[in-house]
């Protein structure tokens, strides 16, 4: 009887030394990345300091990037001194630009876990068709032809150019480029 006694507490004393060891062996949960960018948005008549992922209530006025304040009391107020109410449901990002907070003061790990819950999918799109031409062989082949034609508009347009500075008249350089424009004009009524 004194063995199993003493076996049982021996046996216990093991198990309970045991036990915080194997707690603290398991693998820790990282932590989430924040869901929320920072900045400040109004909710429920409230005005919220977002930070770090955190929302808390605004206690003191804050300056963002381009010289808006943000009030406790959710009165913007602009670096000319004009002031507005910070909409309902709208945020102030840190650059002091007034944006919809679903749509712009959630991080892209938070919109995409949103997306997930709403749709149970993931938010990529893929779209049909990719293996089509994007332009018909026929108009293909008209807009190359168009393409030489400009060309060649260019190169009258080039040698009218000089023709016109070598003067009019009996001139020797005239007649060669008389010679290059009937080629060029012979070329564009093919």
């Amino acid at each position: 009887m004194r063995y199993f006694v003493l076996a049982c507490f021996a046996v216990g004393s093991v198990l309970l030394t045991a036990a915080p060891t194997r707690a603290q062996t398991q693998p820790t949960a990282t932590t989430p990345a924040p869901s929320l960018k920072d900045g400040v948005v109004r909710r429920g008549g409230v005005t919220l300091r977002l930070q770090a992922g955190q929302s808390s209530r605004l206690s003191a006025p804050i300056t963002m990037a381009n010289g808006l304040t943000v009030r406790p009391d959710g009165i913007m107020v602009g670096k000319d001194g004009s002031r507005q109410m910070l909409p309902e449901g709208k945020a102030v990002n840190m650059q002091g630009t007034v944006v919809n907070f679903t749509d712009d003061m959630m991080s892209a790990p938070a919109i995409e876990q949103h997306a997930r819950q709403v749709t149970g999918q993931p938010t990529e799109t893929t779209l049909p068709g990719g293996s089509l031409p994007l332009v018909p062989q026929r108009l293909a082949t008209e807009l190359r032809r168009t393409e030489q034609r400009l060309l060649l508009l260019q190169q009258l347009s080039d040698r009218l150019a000089e023709r016109t500075t070598a003067a009019v008249g009996p001139n020797p350089g005239a007649a060669t480029i008389d010679t290059k424009l009937q080629g060029i004009d012979s070329q564009l009524r093919r």
